[in-house]
């Protein structure tokens, strides 16, 4: 490792840090994990393990790892419930930030972190993984090529995603916390919304959507979303549970169909890749983008890689806040048309509710008269003939 390597602070030690970010680190020339922070004993203890770091280099806090580290960027890895102290903090420390996903619960407190990173010249940028994975840039090449027409409509199935727990240090189930997580599977999945985009080449215009709580009658977060969101030219499904239901991708274009399946139609892109099959009027062709690695895992050393060399390059990484501020915006609008009957056009206005107070805030516009979800607790809303709200 050069002794001029970049520096970069790691806050929050959940098991996708551990796993994923700094492994992807640690194999990366020209930077390196110099310290953690943590407020679990065990789980920063588990991340400097990792870090190969001594004791000397793990902290409770950020603040703490701030004052008593050199750093050049963090990854800011917390709930996004807690996020926006630790951000703007780094931000004025003079560090830039590369954020894990959803920016946070509220595009108002996502519009003043892009805010202040601008008004400091810092970078911030977004773990936007599914960006890398090869069957989706395989895709867009595809389309960029002509190879099925104009884009027309694109069917994404994530029905299977597990309802992967928390680190048992911490709180396994903090993503069925409505205040800590915002919202349940929509949240944990809110990758669908930039891969829609990065899909279509172009940002979502508007939202209509169903959001349930099959599995989770008596919760406050969903379990299932059936979304369409809307192009400036054509549109996109997007079909996701925390369940046992299908995965895959299936593009509509005006002269050809693109379609994309895991073994056993699982919910990808962590399961085992199958084939990309590409039907156009020349013929059928049958990719294999993952060159015999069915089961991919490096997304995380290209995501840090792009974020690395944006820092020292002095550019715009690949994923940048601004595109994590309008996924937030698309989940949120999602709520919003589950729960109020109606398609939501995007970008949200800034006096929304939604907008300012994140999912809550629906409970302060009033119901769509046809509304069956009114008798359920989904997102806190008052049940019907309820009136303690």
């Amino acid at each position: 490792m050069s002794e001029t390597a970049l520096r970069l602070g790691v806050v929050g030690c959940g098991n996708v840090t551990v796993e994923r970010h700094i492994p992807a680190v640690n194999r990366l020339e020209g930077a390196r994990v110099v310290a953690v922070a943590d407020p679990v004993d065990a789980r920063v203890a588990a991340g400097r393990a990792v870090a190969e770091l001594p004791e000397s280099q793990a902290f409770s806090s950020f603040s703490a790892m701030a004052d008593a580290c050199e750093l050049d960027y963090v990854l800011a890895a917390v709930p996004p419930s807690v996020r926006r102290a630790i951000v703007e903090d780094a931000f004025e420390r003079g560090l830039d930030v590369i954020s894990e996903k959803p920016l946070a619960t509220r595009p108002s407190e996502a519009a003043k972190m892009i805010e202040r990173a601008r008004s400091l010249g810092r970078k911030f940028g977004m773990v936007h993984n599914y960006l890398f994975f090869p069957e989706y840039r395989l895709v867009r090449e595809l389309v960029d090529q002509g190879e099925v027409g104009a884009l027309r409509h694109i069917a994404t199935n994530f029905l299977g995603v597990p309802d992967a727990p928390g680190n048992d240090e911490y709180r396994p189930r903090w993503r069925h916390d409505l205040d800590e997580a915002g919202g349940g599977v929509l949240m944990d999945m809110i990758h669908v919304f930039y891969l829609a985009e990065y899909l279509m080449g172009d940002q979502i215009a508007g939202v209509s959507a169903v959001v349930d709580n099959l599995g989770l009658p008596n919760e406050q977060v969903e379990d299932f979303v059936l979304a369409h969101l809307y192009f400036p030219e054509g549109y996109v499904s997007v079909n996701l549970s925390w369940s046992q239901g299908p995965g895959g991708l299936e593009v509509t274009g005006s002269s050809g169909r693109i379609l994309a399946f895991y073994e056993d139609f699982k919910t990808g892109p962590f399961s085992t890749f199958e084939d990309l099959t590409l039907v156009n009027e020349t013929g059928k062709k049958v990719y294999r983008p993952r060159r015999g690695q069915e089961v991919i895992d490096d997304t995380f050393d290209a995501l840090h890689l792009d974020f690395f060399e944006a820092v020292r390059d002095d550019r715009d990484p690949v994923a940048t806040a601004e595109d994590g501020a309008r996924t937030l915006q698309a989940a949120l609008a999602t709520y919003s048309s589950g729960m109020l009957g109606r398609r939501v056009p995007l970008p949200l206005r800034v006096d929304d509710p939604v907008y300012l107070e994140g999912v809550v805030g629906l409970r302060q516009i009033p119901p769509h008269e046809f509304d069956p979800l009114r008798g359920k607790p989904l997102f806190g809303m008052q049940p019907v003939g309820d009136t303690t709200l």
